[in-house]
């Protein structure tokens, strides 16, 4: 049986990724980001959360559309809304837990 990978990493608006070398607090990526408030999407893997700016749009953050992508994935057909600004991606498992 193949091991799933793990990923933790920061998609930046105009594709650009960086790698995070493990776990981080929400404040952390909060800060990363530039965001007051994250909204979460679950990946199609489900064990992956994206972790995003929810006032991307008000801020009129630079569209994200290779992150804009994967959230369609996820999504009822025929939505439109897109994911601005940088995003992050961890195991949903990094949260909800004791360090």
């Amino acid at each position: 049986m193949a091991t799933a990978t793990t990923i933790r990493k920061v998609i930046l608006a105009d594709g650009e990724e960086i790698v995070l070398d493990g776990p981080r607090t929400i404040d952390q990526i909060r800060d990363r980001i530039g965001a007051d408030y994250l909204d979460t999407v679950r990946l199609r893997d489900r064990r992956h959360v994206m972790l995003v700016d929810d006032d991307g749009h008000p801020k009129g953050l630079r569209v994200n559309e290779k992150e804009t992508r994967l959230y369609w994935d996820v999504c009822i057909p025929g939505t439109t809304h897109q994911i601005r600004g940088a995003v992050v991606i961890v195991p949903d498992s990094d949260f909800g837990r004791s360090l």
